[in-house]
């Protein structure tokens, strides 16, 4: 049985070759690809994959903000995490999600193909270089934290990272097809729940809780 793969990544070199590796294989076919996140969650509700392997670092909407969605949207669906963290947040909040699988790109080439078989036959896949005794604190000291970042909506979530990432009101607005006002009142009721006085702020914030990398 053939197991259908969508990848997504914005680096264009690694995406490209991962999708040549994995195409050489006769189990596997990579039946789409995406460099951004918004990208990734219409193609992926779209052409229904057995897995969606994601990197973290995806711009417009993080990886992690789209398994979230595609939980919400699809629970059935298969989430694999690539990425080059390892720290614990980024692993905690993985799991917290119900992800299958976190590989980690120092380990990609040798890992992705053995996680791919694991995740489609049930499994879960942790990276060699996380041991699930790490994961399980991870997991137990993500819970315990909480934190400002659950006081905002996965939609307010995603303007922080647009506007982190230097996209203005009206940009923003044509992206994400909403009207200006209402993208000035999210950014307004983003900057009283958190906080924070200025756009340097709101980039700060958006680096520490991961939105996005410096």
């Amino acid at each position: 049985m053939t197991i259908k793969v969508f990848l997504a990544d914005d680096h264009k070199i690694l995406r490209e070759s991962l999708i040549f590796l994995l195409r050489q294989e006769r189990d596997l076919e990579v039946i789409g690809e995406a460099a951004d996140g918004h990208r990734a969650i219409e193609e992926i509700l779209r052409l229904k994959p057995d897995i969606a392997i994601l990197d973290i670092s995806l711009p417009r909407l993080n990886g992690l903000e789209v398994a979230a969605r595609l939980k919400k949207e699809d629970p059935a669906i298969k989430i694999i995490i690539l990425t080059m963290h390892k720290n614990e947040d980024f692993v905690a909040r993985a799991y917290q999600l119900k992800v299958n699988g976190y590989v980690l790109k120092d380990n990609a080439l040798e890992e992705l193909l053995k996680s791919i078989r694991i995740v489609q036959a049930g499994g879960i896949y942790i990276s060699s270089d996380i041991t699930s005794t790490v994961v399980a604190g991870f997991v137990a000291n993500f819970n315990q934290k909480g934190g400002k970042a659950e006081l905002i909506s996965s939609r307010e979530k995603e303007i922080v990272q647009l506007l982190a990432e230097g996209n203005s009101n009206k940009d923003i607005a044509e992206l994400l097809n909403l009207s200006l006002k209402t993208v000035e009142t999210h950014r307004s009721n983003i900057m009283h729940k958190l906080g924070l006085k200025s756009i340097t702020d709101l980039v700060l914030y958006a680096v520490r809780n991961h939105f996005i990398e410096p």
